[in-house]
């Protein structure tokens, strides 16, 4: 529950400020570890997991077609989404959404979320990038943003519901009669699989935002880096809950 006085009582520049002092005190900068043989890793699964949030679009609009059902459920089982949430709890991220869900969400405002996020978004298909970050933004103040909220285990989440939803989608694929696949939940099932990639894909690009800002570091900009993570998180918690139809 958003605490309405405390809302009152925080300003932008506190707000920022606070953010900017959970960065400096948990996150580490993103160190390349891992090396794809077409450059960065985390600029690889941002590129992948956009493709496939596009392409999950385009199929949740031909959900009765077996073939791209079962193509999507292939393309589902990757390793870049848990990749990404192992990227996010090694660079302390996760610690840093966890310490004060009461505040960090349920004070979320969109002066504390990066534009790079625009781009991002709209790479995954999102076609207004802007109303969705608002969306995302109020979602995440009601689900998290209270002291109880566990924002890491929501995030670990992730892969296991994208691989629960892909056997439902290859079940359906294989099935005598395919468009009784979920027919009267489709539209929640493939907003939610666009919903946790988008979270995905933002996570990922905060992490690399982190790498140039932490590093300098620069306190002007690196409350986006939690602002960012946090919106990256409500999209992934609003998927789950698509996804489980709730």
């Amino acid at each position: 529950m958003i605490n309405s006085e405390r809302k009152a009582n925080v300003t932008d520049s506190e707000y920022r400020e606070f953010l900017a002092a959970l960065a400096r005190t948990h996150v580490r900068p993103y160190r390349r570890r891992h090396m794809h043989p077409e450059g960065d890793e985390l600029l690889y699964a941002i590129g992948k997991l956009s493709s496939t949030a596009r392409f999950a679009k385009a199929v949740g609009e031909r959900s009765d077609n077996p073939e791209l059902l079962n193509a999507l459920g292939n393309e589902l089982d990757n390793w870049y989404v848990q990749h990404v949430v192992d990227e996010m709890r090694e660079s302390g991220v996760l610690s840093a959404l966890d310490e004060a869900p009461d505040i960090t969400f349920a004070e979320l405002r969109r002066n504390a979320i990066p534009d790079e996020d625009v781009r991002l978004l709209r790479g995954t298909g999102v076609d207004d990038p802007d109303a969705e970050i608002t969306i995302l933004i109020h979602y995440a103040r009601k689900r998290l943003g209270h002291r109880e909220a566990k924002p890491s285990a929501t995030a670990e989440q992730a892969r296991d519901e994208l691989k629960r939803i892909k056997e439902r989608l290859m079940s359906g694929s294989n099935s005598s009669a395919p468009t009784q696949l979920d027919v009267n939940k489709k539209k929640k099932i493939f907003n939610g699989i666009g919903k946790i990639l988008a979270g995905t894909v933002t996570a990922a690009g905060n992490l690399l935002l982190a790498t140039g800002t932490l590093i300098a570091p620069n306190p002007a900009t690196a409350y986006g880096v939690i602002g960012s993570s946090a919106l990256a998180v409500g999209s992934i918690c609003q998927g789950i809950g698509d996804l489980r139809g709730e």
